[in-house]
């Protein structure tokens, strides 16, 4: 080993320079150096493959954790309503329906179905002031007792109409008529009636039938 300072050679063991005392400094030879630089790079790579490797294992477990508490419990929550929905799909609608069924079948019991019905007579009735209304007593005949329709009668006087002509719901009673009142107040005794006689449901025509009345007080059968 030569000296720095005076160029003396020295043994590759000395610390200090044997001619001028300089302290020595050990050179690393070529193999030495890169001895050192591959054990370095190797701590360096290894510590790299821990870091993956830890990395990976957190993903793994990060992963295991959304899908057991996320997706889990979410797959469970949408389970128990599709069991709610089924309970209610086969137990509430046969329920339902048979409530239905039942009602219709104490309706069809309790209230006789509309038949062919006509128009055999009847009455108004006005009263002796010009705002009285007048009331009309229609006779369908008693075999139709219980049965519902609508009536509907239009009104007029010297060919001008005097009410709306309303769809009143009515049932035949025990003697077979149906009695019903307009809505309206006259200015005038009528002298006219247009009857029109309609099924529950409003939509058949089962009867019609004008009338012609003396416009005056009282009662006029036809």
């Amino acid at each position: 080993m030569r000296c720095p300072n005076c160029d003396s050679e020295n043994n590759d063991s000395a610390k200090f320079c044997k001619k001028c005392g300089t302290p020595l400094k050990k050179e690393l030879s070529h193999e030495n150096m890169i001895n050192s630089m591959n054990n370095k790079s190797g701590k360096d790579d290894t510590t790299k493959y821990l870091i993956v490797a830890l990395a990976i294992v957190a993903i793994v477990l990060a992963g295991a954790f959304v899908y057991i508490y996320g997706f889990g419990s979410h797959q469970s929550n949408d389970s128990q309503p599709q069991q709610i929905q089924s309970a209610d799909d086969d137990s509430e609608p046969v329920q339902a329906e048979s409530s239905s069924s039942s009602q219709a079948s104490q309706a069809s019991k309790s209230t006789p179905k509309t038949t062919s019905m006509s128009i055999r007579g009847g009455s108004f009735t006005t009263g002796g002031e010009l705002e009285d209304k007048t009331y009309a007593s229609i006779d369908v005949g008693s075999q139709h007792a219980g049965e519902k329709v609508i009536l509907q009668i239009f009104y007029s006087r010297d060919g001008s109409t005097l009410n709306n002509g309303n769809m009143v719901p009515v049932t035949v009673d025990s003697s077979g008529h149906l009695e019903v009142s307009s809505a309206d107040a006259y200015k005038y005794f009528p002298d006219f009636a247009e009857i029109n006689l309609y099924d529950e449901s409003g939509s058949k025509l089962l009867d019609t039938k004008s009338v012609s009345l003396s416009p005056e007080a009282g009662t006029q059968t036809f």
